[in-house]
């Protein structure tokens, strides 16, 4: 009989980014396994991990350990089993590292920025973390090679034993001196949320005078947060798998590199679903075309909001848009029903009647008409990993 692999897995699971590495190891163990994945006790046990550890090194036979980088301690190291490590800060040599692809990361971010129509755009991460300042630099150099300036948020000298509550005057204070209106990324969605918070504690409007998109996509974040906050999507669940083929190759005495982890889209939600225009009556039509995304509207109805005609409202959307009315009202509402696919596990049935089709047939018509995929091959597709 085949000895079944046992993986010490020390991940804390609290965010998506280490479930969705949990759920590749998973895949994999389903697929080419089955492995034995020993787990980090939960937080009622009483017990110090360290112990805990070295007690399953010395009695149950541990054949590889995935663990982040800040549970790495001499005597795991001295134990001899492979590693491969996640959330790593700095070198850790001979380890395999899980590393998201943070230079892609940024430039999406900034892309996506860009396409909203802002000309000022910032950044705020942390001063002392590798992957942060990957990110941003990424970033400027997108906006940069655009023609557009960017501010970076610095933090104080006190750096990581800054208060995270303290910190909200700080970044007030800076985003008081920035020019509006403003598109900014964060580092990834806990930032985000920081922001968010402090534009509400200043009184910014979100996303008219700040858009912000963090990063990682934790869709409970992303959803707790008040507007929603964009964010880059990340492939974990194939990262996770690759993981796991990687640990399974380290256990035969292979080698091997660095497991990517490579972003997928930006899943746009309310904080950044806006175009930056200069002109008022354009201004007011994309808030009320993004106001009422999930209704049927047509043109008629943007027109009787405004005090504009028809030609006036055309030629007003081709010079600061490039594109009609019709076609903003359908960018919106495709947008909406992609982040509805992707955020949620709804129907598709029930994703018409919230977007007020008159039945699901009419969905699939329209989705495949503007992307080209079914909704379920872009949920499989975005959401989904294929072996």
């Amino acid at each position: 009989m085949k000895k079944m692999p046992k993986v010490l897995v020390l991940i804390e699971a609290s965010r998506e980014f280490s479930r969705g590495i949990l759920s590749g190891l998973a895949l994999y163990s389903k697929i080419r396994g089955p492995w034995m994945f020993v787990m980090r006790p939960p937080f009622y046990v009483e017990d110090t991990l360290d112990s805990t550890v070295i007690s399953w090194l010395d009695t149950l036979t541990i054949d590889g350990i995935i663990l982040q980088a800040r549970y790495i301690t001499d005597r795991i190291r001295k134990s001899g089993v492979p590693l491969i490590a996640m959330d790593a800060n700095t070198n850790l040599k001979g380890i395999p590292k899980i590393l998201c692809d943070d230079q892609r990361i940024g430039q999406m971010a900034a892309e996506h920025l860009l396409e909203c129509g802002f000309s000022h755009f910032a950044f705020c991460g942390f001063d002392h973390l590798t992957w942060s300042q990957q990110r941003c630099d990424s970033l400027r150099q997108t906006v940069e090679s655009a023609g557009y300036p960017c501010d970076i948020y610095r933090q104080s000298q006190q750096g990581v034993a800054q208060s995270w509550t303290c910190e909200y005057s700080s970044i007030i204070d800076w985003l008081a001196g920035l020019p509006k209106p403003l598109g900014l990324m964060a580092c990834n969605d806990d930032r985000g949320q920081q922001i968010l918070e402090a534009c509400k504690i200043a009184g910014y409007s979100v996303p008219e005078e700040i858009a912000v998109v963090g990063a990682d996509n934790d869709q409970l974040e992303c959803a707790l947060t008040a507007p929603p906050l964009s964010s880059v999507s990340l492939n974990l669940e194939k990262a996770g798998y690759q993981a796991a083929d990687a640990m399974d190759k380290l256990i035969q005495g292979k080698k091997t590199g660095d497991i990517i982890v490579d972003p997928i889209q930006v899943v746009r939600r309310q904080s950044t679903d806006i175009v930056a225009v200069g002109d008022a009556d354009v201004s007011t039509a994309l808030r009320f075309i993004r106001e009422h995304a999930d209704k049927s509207i047509q043109v008629n109805d943007v027109i009787q909001v405004l005090c504009v005609s028809r030609r006036t409202l055309y030629a007003k959307f081709h010079k600061a848009l490039g594109r009609s009315v019709h076609d903003e009202i359908v960018r919106v509402r495709l947008a909406r029903i992609k982040s509805l696919l992707t955020d949620t596990q709804l129907s598709i049935s029930r994703i018409a009647k919230v977007m007020n089709f008159t039945g699901p047939d009419k969905l699939f018509r329209f989705f495949v008409r503007e992307t080209g995929k079914t909704p379920t091959e872009f949920r499989k597709d975005t959401v989904g990993y294929k072996i």
